[in-house]
């Protein structure tokens, strides 16, 4: 994965999370508990589905065009997910969370009963996820349907605030891909008209946290080193992007440094694994040469011996001089 997303800083959240899902779907597992308790062991087949669908039957009378969701996915062959991330508390939200869903399930969840044989749409499970701290974020969305026979229902999601978890709860839940999100919450702390700034004491003993939390997952196998090295990468981006501004360099480069050796990606790895084999090859090959000149230069000595030993006994047959057996 690389270490830089190269898209609009106003992206940015929505792209890490949509490249944590790319690159990592299972990391989705301990959410889906999280939020509606389905356990999910790893190696449970996920299928991405496309999340672009015409907007023609909102607006006919528009140009055509498209809309894209977050993350839809299909986890097993029956368990149909939706996940929006927003970054703001928008009001017309739920609305567009319950078009988002209705046209997933028109499109991948329609079934037929098979007593009565009465089509049934079924509705993902959708859950919106907010990176940002704000106390003014709902726990669920929630909009009332009036249908034209009069009936009603209530249409309501989770959501999911990522701030509201300490790194204690991520680390025990296995939220990982909580862990880009994490520095979010010193933002205020960066305004400086705040009181009460963000100090380098505070802002390493945060990096230190994560970084420990990554370890432990890799250590007890909830990461493999791939992801591990994605994760260290992805932070270290969304750092960049929150001490963008020229007065937080010192901050961004002591994240770069608390960082940066721990980044390997498994092309890099790859490389030096490689030049760590041809280094030894050369070893050995280099080794295997002196030890082929060494065992050469006592054959040489060897024969020099025997050939004086040769000339000294014949240098004694011919002054008839006994020699011991």
């Amino acid at each position: 994965m690389s270490e830089n997303l190269n898209i609009d800083s106003t992206k940015l959240w929505d792209e890490i999370f949509k490249a944590i899902v790319d690159a990592m779907p299972e990391q989705l597992f301990p959410l889906f508990k999280e939020v509606y308790g389905k356990d999910y062991p790893r190696g449970t087949p996920i299928t991405l589905l496309s999340t672009e669908y015409s907007t023609y039957k909102e607006k006919p009378d528009a140009s055509p065009g498209s809309r894209l969701t977050d993350i839809t996915l299909l986890v097993g062959d029956a368990d149909c997910f939706h996940i929006e991330c927003q970054m703001r508390n928008e009001k017309e939200m739920v609305i567009r969370m319950f078009a988002y869903d209705f046209h997933v399930a028109m499109r991948y969840m329609i079934s037929e009963d098979q007593t009565s044989g009465e089509l049934v749409m079924h509705f993902p499970r959708s859950t919106v996820i907010y990176p940002e701290k704000n106390r003014n974020l709902p726990e669920i969305l929630r909009c009332r349907i009036l249908f034209q026979d009069g009936s009603e229902h209530i249409y309501q999601i989770p959501t999911v605030r990522i701030q509201s978890y300490s790194l204690q709860e991520i680390r025990e839940k296995h939220l990982t891909l909580f862990i880009p999100y994490v520095l979010l919450r010193l933002s205020p702390k960066l305004n400086p008209k705040r009181k009460h700034k963000l100090t380098k004491r505070e802002l390493t003993g945060l990096v230190e946290e994560i970084i420990l939390v990554l370890k432990e997952e890799l250590a007890d196998g909830y990461l493999t080193e791939r992801e591990f090295d994605d994760y260290i990468n992805l932070f270290r981006t969304a750092a960049n992007r929150i001490l963008k501004d020229e007065k937080h360099a010192e901050f961004r480069k002591e994240v770069d440094r608390m960082t940066k050796p721990l980044i390997e990606l498994p092309s890099v790895r790859e490389k030096r694994l490689q030049a760590e084999i041809d280094a030894l090859r050369a070893e050995k090959a280099a080794t295997d040469s002196a030890l082929a000149e060494q065992n050469a230069e006592f054959a040489r000595q060897f024969a020099r011996q025997n050939a004086e030993l040769a000339k000294m006994k014949e240098l004694l047959e011919k002054h008839h001089i006994a020699i011991a057996p």
